[in-house]
């Protein structure tokens, strides 16, 4: 009798360990980039799922340098999101505010070539609302492969977001939170 119990302890250990590594070792197939001034970034990153692999940005952050992090950290990632503060015709990451210009610097195609089908979801209400957030986020396309997808018809972020603007036609238009 003492031997069985002893057996059944044993074992409860070993699947607790097993289902404790499984749980640390699964990845979703998506990326949070937080940028250090995102407003509410703490609520946020609480509220995240615990699979998703997240990338916090500071102040000297580089958004190629961080979308190429983000996938060589979760080799399966086909969904980035990105949350950083955005006005019409730039978003900002770091000390460094990024335009359709400024990317077409800095971006490298060569840099993103990849066979993954990736989108980046770009957490704005500003960008997709006119023409030079357009540019922007199709120069992001153009020269990472993504499609990029974000919101034309939100007034705050707080609201449901919908990702009725993309690059691309959407087959699924991820919610991370769901």
């Amino acid at each position: 009798m003492k031997n069985l119990f002893k057996q059944k302890i044993r074992l409860s250990f070993v699947l607790f360990f097993l289902l404790t590594l499984s749980v640390s070792i699964a990845q979703t197939d998506e990326a949070v980039i937080v940028d250090s001034d995102f407003p509410n970034r703490a609520g946020l990153i609480a509220s995240l799922p615990v699979a998703v692999t997240m990338i916090e940005s500071d102040a000297a952050a580089n958004l190629a340098e961080t979308l190429k992090q983000a996938m060589a950290e979760n080799p399966s990632v086909k969904n980035i999101h990105l949350f950083a503060p955005s006005t019409e015709t730039s978003i900002s990451m770091g000390e460094m505010a990024y335009t359709a210009e400024v990317l077409d610097q800095q971006l490298t195609s060569s840099d993103f070539s990849t066979n993954r089908d990736i989108t980046l979801y770009v957490y704005s209400c500003t960008l997709a609302k006119n023409p030079s957030g357009i540019s922007l986020l199709e120069n992001i396309s153009s020269k990472t492969g993504f499609n990029v997808a974000s919101c034309a018809s939100c007034k705050e972020l707080n609201e449901e977001f919908k990702f009725d603007y993309s690059v691309r036609p959407l087959t699924i238009t991820s919610n991370l939170f769901e």
